[in-house]
């Protein structure tokens, strides 16, 4: 008789062992894949040194975008998602890049690089955290030098196996591998290693609360662009990209029990900061960066060769132009900068700027507003990174294109000396605000006028 009882009352213990076991776990957490960092003869601190060393190398060889404002929603947005990183507590740091490339990789230790093409070609916040939780993946699974070991374990010998724990470990690990580079080995993953980085990616973003589907999305995008170019986007140069991609990042959100409940999918923030991003002189692609400046920068103030009278045709997918001659173009899209040899200066904070030439974009004003209204939100806007931007001659009518728009004079800093004109020239389009502002230091403004004139007035709208 007592029997009974005691059955029920073990029973009602087992549920409840069983119910704090389902509550102490996260939602799903039984179904998604475990994943676990491989085999590694380097200690985590060793990731840490080895990314402080390697990223100095990095941001040698690539024209960084040290803008404040990028670089803090950068690491903002990053914050949020290595929370949910597993692992080591990496001192990750999230920085932007200056190309118009879509890429990103990330260093042992939590350095983590997005080239800017990537920013301005995500949809939404959510496919860009869903890149940075595949980055931080690489580094919270330490596949950079889970790479290097497998590269150098057969041919280190047995005497610094066993003095891997020892003083200096790093230093004879260093010396077994040989010079191997930021390029080599530490970049080079495997179609596993992307595979993992993947699934503990949307994982990451998955529990930071974006719409882990984001990340599939993305890479539907590069695959578009790769049929539109015919040649790989080059995330895919160091992310090979493994069969059935977008359908394992889907599987692993099945297992997960699909999207968060109120997924996050955009944020103003993002769209401030691409439309930003927009705004400021086109980055160069990856192909035309030379060990020097990619813009033949120039710090010394002196003026460039005066401005071709010949000039040479720019075409793009919704215009085309006539430019001067002697000068270069770099850009794509809607977005291109037209300057002379010299023509971009860095500023105070190691930025390209354009000092001489002509840069044509896009703005996306408010909806519904007029063409008044649009560009004075666009001088608010470059006001917000351009502090002493002033107008110097109020709008006036005149025709862009066989289009009305308003032409404008501003004065602001220079990035070589004094103060510089610009002649800022907009229109309305349906697919928003068509600008084209023409700069040169205030002294030299006269010498490049008509070859501004003759570059805006041999503007045509592809329809």
């Amino acid at each position: 008789m007592d029997g009974f009882p005691l059955r029920r009352r073990l029973s009602s213990v087992c549920a409840c062992l069983c119910l704090a076991v389902l509550v102490a776990l996260p939602v799903g957490a039984d179904q998604r894949t475990q994943l676990q960092p491989g085999w590694n003869l380097f200690s985590t601190q060793d990731d840490i040194k080895l990314g402080l060393q390697y990223s100095e190398e990095a941001e040698q060889q690539l024209p960084m975008l040290r803008d404040e404002r990028v670089n803090n929603y950068l690491n903002e947005l990053g914050q949020r998602l290595v929370q949910f990183a597993p692992g080591e507590k990496y001192p990750y740091t999230f920085k932007c890049v200056n190309v118009a490339d879509i890429n990103a990789f990330a260093l042992p230790g939590g350095k983590i690089y997005v080239f800017r093409g990537l920013m301005q070609a995500a949809d939404n916040e959510a496919e860009l955290a869903g890149v940075l939780g595949h980055e931080i993946s690489h580094v919270a699974l330490r596949h950079g030098t889970s790479q290097v070991t497998k590269s150098i374990a057969p041919s280190v010998g047995v005497a610094v196996l066993g003095s891997v724990l020892g003083d200096n470990a790093l230093g004879k690990l260093v010396t077994a591998a040989g010079a191997f580079s930021l390029n080599s080995l530490l970049l080079k993953y495997s179609r596993t290693d992307e595979s993992q980085a993947d699934i503990l990616g949307v994982q990451i973003a998955h529990d930071a609360g974006y719409d882990p589907k984001a990340l599939a999305d993305f890479f539907v995008l590069l695959a578009d662009q790769e049929k539109k170019l015919g040649v790989p986007p080059e995330f895919f140069s160091n992310h090979p990209s493994p069969e059935h991609r977008i359908e394992r990042v889907n599987e692993e959100i099945q297992k997960m029990g699909g999207p968060p409940a109120g997924a996050k999918t955009d944020s103003a923030e993002f769209r401030e900061i691409r439309k930003y991003l927009f705004s400021l002189p086109p980055a160069p692609r990856r192909a035309m960066i030379a060990e020097t400046d990619p813009y033949g920068s120039s710090s010394s103030g002196e003026e460039p060769d005066p401005p071709s009278e010949k000039l040479q045709p720019f075409e793009s997918d919704s215009f085309k132009l006539q430019y001067p001659a002697n000068w270069k173009s770099n850009g794509q899209g809607s977005a291109v900068t037209l300057y002379p040899e010299g023509g971009v200066a860095r500023n105070a904070h190691g930025s390209p700027e354009l000092a001489y030439g002509t840069m044509v974009n896009r703005y996306e004003p408010r909806a519904g507003v007029s063409l008044e209204a649009a560009t004075d939100q666009l001088i608010a806007h470059l006001r917000e990174s351009n502090p002493g931007l002033e107008i110097h001659r109020k709008p006036e009518p005149m025709r862009l294109g066989g289009q009305r728009a308003l032409s404008t004079y501003l004065l602001n800093d220079s990035p070589i000396k004094g103060k510089e004109l610009i002649w800022l020239v907009t229109t309305l389009r349906p697919d928003g605000l068509f600008y084209a502002v023409s700069v040169a230091p205030q002294t030299a403004y006269e010498h490049y006028s008509r070859s501004f004139e003759a570059t805006i007035n041999s503007f045509h709208f592809r329809q």
